[in-house]
């Protein structure tokens, strides 16, 4: 079931039937508490490629698909929509790339590395992109992300910290996302679905 309905006479999602929901959303969650400077994770990154039609274009989302993978690209699309106007920052790390040129697939590894070497293009000042690489090394193994099964989540939540992030987000539930109650950080992680969950009482502003 799609996240949100769309009105195929209007042409455009309906997010509020009823402005009481709309006020309940608000104060779930304040305008002041938007995520505003958000890490992407490599499997984020994935989504984007490989659905890039549905979340950019507004293709249909494939009947059939995953569910949690169709909430993922239906929550992209909302959150990446008009996103020149939020004053919204994305980045990521190098270590994506790496991370990238994993993929088994020769034509997916080509797209994703393809577009991750021009989603890092001039984002983060190469003193900065350094000093979190390094800082991300001595994260691994500490107190903070102990609870993680992971060195490679660890190190790149090392980064979204070091680079001043407010929200890391990805679609790994089983490591991450299930895990985040027993860690201390001076972050929010969050999957695509509750970044939008965020942003949804908020979107008319730049609609």
């Amino acid at each position: 079931m799609p996240l949100e309905e769309w009105d195929p006479v209007r042409k455009r999602y309906i997010l509020y039937r009823h402005p009481d929901e709309q006020t309940r959303d608000c104060k779930r969650s304040p305008f002041e508490l938007l995520p505003r400077r958000i890490f992407l994770d490599t499997n984020v990154i994935n989504r984007l490629v490989q659905w890039g039609g549905q979340v950019f274009e507004f293709e249909p989302i494939p009947e059939g698909l995953d569910p949690v993978v169709a909430d993922d690209v239906e929550a992209l699309r909302h959150v990446l929509h008009g996103l020149d106007r939020t004053g919204i920052e994305l980045l990521a790390s190098s270590k994506m790339i790496n991370e990238l040129r994993n993929t088994p697939d020769d034509t997916l590894r080509h797209a994703l590395v393809s577009y991750g070497v021009e989603f890092l293009r001039d984002r983060i000042p190469e003193d900065d992109h350094q000093f979190a690489i390094d800082f991300g090394r001595r994260f691994v193994g500490s107190q903070f992300v102990a609870s993680l099964p992971h060195a490679a989540d660890q190190e790149l939540i090392g980064h979204a910290i070091a680079l001043g992030c407010d929200t890391f987000c990805t679609c790994d539930r089983k490591s991450i996302i299930r895990k985040r109650d027993r860690l201390k950080l001076p972050i929010r992680l969050m999957t695509p679905v509750e970044w939008w969950a965020h942003t949804k009482p908020w979107a008319g502003l730049w609609s």
